[in-house]
């Protein structure tokens, strides 16, 4: 289960934010200087915070014998945060499928060459990961280790990826070291998805993951290595392709 703090920064709040509210809704009402020390900032910052978080619904101020204090607003505010933020990114979807048409009359945008991108950093990777469930051929093929960037960067990540491709009827085939539990399988993968896993003797000996889909391989490191590697090659795709189809043959079904 991830931590308020870890909830709190992908809602994009700033860790002085973070701070402020976090002593808030632990401490009660506090007076300014009282919430500096509480969340250990500088004045300056703790007011720029302050006001931010005011701004969000999320803090209130009052008056009480000529003293101000403030104070957290219900948690519950933080719902109509996120409500707020579906609602400008499903708008901002409907305007991106409005462009897409236009911006594919540009022959510029896909020469048909070989093409090779790198994405640095945990944002960075987490972007090109969600392109994926825009391929072409709505397939994507997979083979994972079991301690994979998708587990260690926490599950909202994982479980909105997954989401975004079931929803856009993506299927996939994925090869993996070791079977996930039930609940998993049942909620995200079973009919759309096959699953089966590795052979032996692959067993502990890799920790990048790698996506097939259309002409393009992406390799996707540790959490700790930081970095997407993506391959746009047909030549390259058929030799993985290839690799992959003999791996599939032999792996095991999960049960």
């Amino acid at each position: 289960m991830e931590t308020p703090k870890n909830v709190l920064k992908q809602l994009g709040l700033s860790e002085a934010e973070i701070k402020i509210y976090l002593a808030l809704t632990s401490r009660g009402a506090l007076t300014a200087s009282e919430l500096t020390k509480a969340a250990h900032l500088k004045r300056p910052t703790a007011y720029y915070a302050l006001r931010s978080l005011k701004e969000h619904g999320l803090v209130k101020a009052g008056n009480a014998a000529g003293v101000e204090r403030f104070q957290a607003e219900p948690p519950q505010r933080l719902e109509a945060m996120v409500a707020v933020r579906e609602k400008e990114l499903s708008a901002l979807a409907a305007e991106v499928r409005g462009i897409i048409p236009e911006l594919l009359k540009n022959k510029a945008i896909d020469s048909g060459l070989p093409a090779v991108s790198f994405y640095e950093g945990e944002e960075a990777m987490k972007q090109a990961i969600m392109e994926t469930v825009y391929c072409r051929g709505r397939h994507i093929d997979s083979i994972a280790p079991s301690d994979n960037f998708f587990w260690q960067v926490g599950q909202a990540f994982s479980a909105g990826y997954i989401a975004e491709r079931v929803a856009r009827k993506i299927t996939t085939r994925n090869l993996w070291e070791k079977p996930l539990e039930p609940r998993i399988m049942t909620r995200s993968y079973e009919g759309i998805s096959q699953v089966r896993i590795l052979p032996q003797e692959m067993i502990g000996k890799f920790r990048s993951t790698v996506f097939l889909y259309d002409d393009t391989v992406m390799y996707i490191s540790s959490k700790d290595n930081g970095y997407v590697l993506v391959v746009k090659s047909a030549e390259h795709y058929e030799m993985m392709k290839a690799i992959y189809e003999t791996l599939w043959a032999k792996s095991e079904v999960a049960k």
